[in-house]
């Protein structure tokens, strides 16, 4: 297939509980991306914000990897006003100097569940993370550390209260759990239990949370406001507390937060960094402050509004939309990464959809 090592380094991008939300169509010079909106319908997917974003890392890479090949590349978002899963047509063209800056990067990316040890951002990381997010003109990025981060840290930890709380996003989170290594290689996608780094006993007390009359139970004695402190506590091990944030609110604005937070996440990989996205409760304020209080019930939207109203008031946030938010500091490496399906394209012109291990 031409231009398979272009999307080889388009699929490492992330994507909501690994759920890869994408598929393509390869020509002579060109490359489409579709949206698979069927991939990811949780309610942290609202108006497919989540998958947007995931494009735009996908997105993010495509054009590293296409760079560092020497192709030109020419972009068109959402060509297809009749058919919003389009999300881009590439033009390629060969006749560009190498550019491979970032490109070695693509394929170290991971997300680092471990705890941190809390060690500050030096002024060089500091530095070149916010250089790096302010020359690409996608949004902004703003790193708080020290009270800043501690301030943050109870807002992010309510994502995990409501996860185990909430039925629906329960029943997401644990049908993307793959218990055992056959499973996660017979999918290749959802969550390999081993990248969450729970201890062994943890691991015995997860699997008996997937069963949710038995935690409905549990909670009667507090056991999701546990789930939550332990969260809380990952975030405070971070050196800092990232966010990003756009200046809109269309599928563009998610695209670009998406590059952006791609961008910061390669650099951030470059530095020694490590990395983890902690955004589901942005996912939740995005659909809740739009009105949509679906799948929620009254005293769980009362507490997004709230998380909702303290985030702006702690990072002054006004006619911005936060894409993602995230940890990230110092630790050692993951104890595996998650996988990647094979990659699904359709050439241009041939009706047959074709696996990237059968060309």
């Amino acid at each position: 297939m031409k231009f398979k090592k272009i999307l080889e380094a388009a699929i490492q991008a992330p994507s909501g509980d690994n759920c890869q939300p994408w598929r393509f169509e390869v020509g002579d010079d060109e490359i489409r991306v579709f949206n698979l909106p069927e991939k990811d319908d949780s309610l942290f997917n609202y108006r497919q914000h989540a998958s947007l974003v995931a494009h735009g890392a996908l997105l993010e890479n495509l054009l590293i990897a296409a760079s560092a090949q020497g192709y030109k590349a020419e972009t068109a978002l959402f060509p297809d006003k009749a058919e919003p899963n389009h999300i881009a047509t590439i033009r390629l063209k060969n006749d560009s100097p190498p550019d491979e800056s970032l490109y070695p990067f693509i394929s170290l990316r991971c997300t680092n569940r471990k705890r941190y040890d809390g060690a500050p951002l030096t002024d060089e990381q500091r530095s070149a993370l916010l250089e790096m997010a302010e020359s690409t003109g996608f949004g902004r990025l703003r790193l708080f550390e020290g009270m800043g981060k501690k301030a943050l840290t109870r807002i992010i930890a309510l994502n995990d209260r409501l996860v185990f709380e909430n039925p629906n996003l329960h029943a997401f989170l644990f049908d993307h759990i793959r218990w055992n290594d056959r499973e996660a290689s017979k999918t290749r996608d959802g969550l390999d239990i081993k990248t969450l780094e729970l201890a062994s006993s943890d691991v015995v007390a997860f699997r008996l949370l997937k069963n949710w009359p038995l935690l409905k139970t549990l909670n009667i004695f507090g056991v999701s406001r546990i789930v939550a402190g332990n969260a809380k506590k990952l975030a405070m091990s971070a050196s800092a507390v990232g966010m990003i944030t756009v200046p809109g609110n269309s599928s563009e604005d998610f695209i670009s937060g998406g590059r952006l937070m791609e961008r910061v996440w390669l650099e951030a990989t470059r530095l020694g960094i490590s990395f983890q996205l902690m955004t589901g409760i942005t996912c939740l304020m995005g659909k809740v402050m739009d009105g949509d209080f679906g799948g929620l019930s009254q005293e769980q939207v009362g507490l997004v509004k709230e998380a909702h109203d303290e985030i702006a008031r702690l990072c002054r946030i006004k006619g911005e939309t936060i894409v993602v938010m995230f940890r990230m500091g110092r630790s050692g490496p993951p104890t595996v990464r998650s996988l990647r399906v094979e990659i699904q394209y359709q050439e241009i012109n041939d009706c047959t959809t074709r696996n990237d291990n059968k060309v």
